[in-house]
C-alpha cells in the first residue's frame, strides 16, 4: 500500500507528516472514541494519527512512500468496539440505561450509563447476558445507506446526530443493538470471545462509569491473574481460595510486628537521645545533633531532645527534619535551599522539613556556615 507525503515537520514529540488524501488509510485516534491505527510510513513507525497530519517517530521522505497498518491492533479494536456496542445495547434494551459516554484507551474501555444506583446483582447479569450473546455467534450486519435513507431507520439506539449529511454507516447485531457507526467491528460475536467488566465507579453526573475489556485483552488477562493465583498460592501454601484468608492473617501479623517495632523504637530512641546529647557538637555556642537513621526511630527521637538547648536534624530516605528553639529553622532552610538547588524544603521559626539527596557532611557545613553568622 502506497501513500503521498506531501510535508514532514520535526516538532519535540517527533515529525508532523501530512499525507495527500488526509489521513487515508489511517484511521483518526479519538474518532467516535475509538482507538486510531498504527503502523508505519516508509522506516518511521506512526505514533499518534492526528486529524488532518500523522505523528510518526522518524523523518520521512516527501512523495510516494509505502505503508503498511497494524491489523492485529484493529482486530482487538473492533473487539472492544462491538463489545462496547453489545453492553450498550443490553444495558438501554433491558434496564433502560442509556450509554452517555464512551472512550477506548489502549488497556481498558469506559462506558458511562446515566445511573448511579446499578446494583451488583444487575452488573453480573450484563456482564453474563454479554458473554451469552457471544456465544450465540451472531453475523453482524454492516451497511451504508445515504442520508435521505438513514433518517427513516427505526430502532435506532442512539439517535442520528444533526451535523450528519452524507451517507451513514451502520452496525447492527441482529435482535439486539442497531447504530450509525464508523468504527472498527467484528464480523461475528464470536469474534469477541470474552467480556469482562473490571470495575466501576459513581462519577459526576448521577452517572456510573464500567471499566472493561474484550477479546485477546481479556483473555490475556485471565491468563496473568491465573499466574499471579499461582505465585501468591506457592507464596502462602494454600489453595487459590484461601489466597484472601492467608492474606488477611498475614496482614494481621505484619500490623502485630509493627506495633511491637513502634514501641522497641520509642524506648531505643530515649536511650538514644540520651546519648546523642552527651555526644552533640557545638558552633559559636549552640549546639547541635544530627542523627540519621531509621523512619521509626527518627519519628520518636524529638521527644527525648530538648529544642530549648539543642538544634536537632534528624534524616531517613532523603527526607529530613529541623527543630530547635534556638534558631529561626526557617532562615536556614532558606539559606539550605539556595545553596543546594537539589534540596526542596521550608518551615516555620521552630521547625522545619526538606527533602533531597546530601550527606551528613554537607549538612553539617551548611549549618556551620549558618551559626557562624548568628
Amino acid at each position: 500500500m502506497k501513500v503521498e507525503v506531501l510535508s514532514c515537520e520535526k516538532i519535540k514529540e517527533g515529525y508532523i507528516v501530512k499525507l495527500k488524501d488526509g489521513n487515508e488509510p489511517f484511521y483518526i485516534d479519538g474518532k467516535g472514541g475509538q482507538l486510531g491505527d498504527r503502523g508505519t510510513i516508509g522506516e518511521s513507525i506512526v505514533l499518534e494519527v492526528k486529524d488532518g497530519s500523522i505523528l510518526v517517530d522518524k523523518e520521512v521522505a516527501l512523495g510516494e512512500q509505502e505503508c503498511s497498518i497494524n491489523m492485529e491492533r484493529r482486530k482487538d479494536i473492533a473487539s472492544q468496539h462491538t463489545a462496547q456496542h453489545l453492553f450498550s445495547a443490553l444495558a438501554y434494551n433491558d434496564y433502560q440505561l442509556n450509554t452517555m459516554g464512551f472512550r477506548m484507551a489502549e488497556e481498558y474501555t469506559t462506558v458511562d450509563l446515566d445511573s448511579n444506583t446499578i446494583t451488583e446483582e444487575t452488573i453480573k447479569e450484563l456482564e453474563n447476558k454479554a458473554n451469552e450473546v457471544i456465544r450465540r455467534a451472531i453475523e453482524l450486519k454492516i451497511y451504508t445507506l445515504n442520508h435521505e435513507e438513514a433518517m427513516k431507520i427505526e430502532g435506532l439506539r442512539k439517535a442520528i446526530k444533526d451535523k450528519v449529511t452524507g451517507d451513514v454507516r451502520f452496525v447492527e447485531i441482529p435482535d439486539t443493538d442497531l447504530g450509525a457507526c464508523a468504527g472498527f467491528h467484528v464480523e461475528n460475536t464470536k469474534d469477541i470471545k470474552l467480556f469482562k467488566i473490571l470495575s466501576h465507579e459513581k462519577i459526576k453526573g448521577n452517572y456510573t462509569r464500567f471499566f472493561f475489556i474484550a477479546g485477546d485483552r481479556a483473555l490475556k488477562d485471565y491468563a496473568f491473574k491465573h499466574e499471579l493465583s499461582k505465585e501468591l498460592c506457592h507464596i502462602f501454601s494454600c489453595k487459590d481460595h484461601e489466597i484472601l484468608t492467608m492474606l488477611n492473617k498475614s496482614l494481621e501479623e505484619k500490623k502485630k510486628i509493627e506495633t511491637e517495632m513502634k514501641m522497641i523504637a520509642s524506648e531505643f530512641s530515649e536511650l538514644l537521645g540520651e546519648k546523642l546529647m552527651k555526644e552533640a557538637e557545638e558552633i559559636n555556642g549552640y549546639k547541635f545533633i544530627i542523627y540519621v537513621g531509621d523512619k521509626t526511630t527518627v519519628q520518636y527521637l524529638p521527644r527525648h531532645i530538648n529544642p530549648e538547648e539543642y538544634l536537632l536534624i534528624t534524616g531517613s530516605e532523603d527526607s529530613y527534619s529541623i527543630i530547635s528553639n534556638k534558631i529561626n529553622c526557617k532562615d536556614f532552610l532558606k539559606e539550605l535551599t539556595s545553596a543546594n538547588n537539589n534540596i526542596k524544603g521550608g518551615g516555620n521559626q521552630i521547625k522545619g522539613n526538606f527533602k533531597g539527596k546530601i550527606s551528613k557532611e554537607e549538612l553539617k557545613k551548611q549549618l556551620e556556615t549558618f551559626l557562624n553568622k548568628l
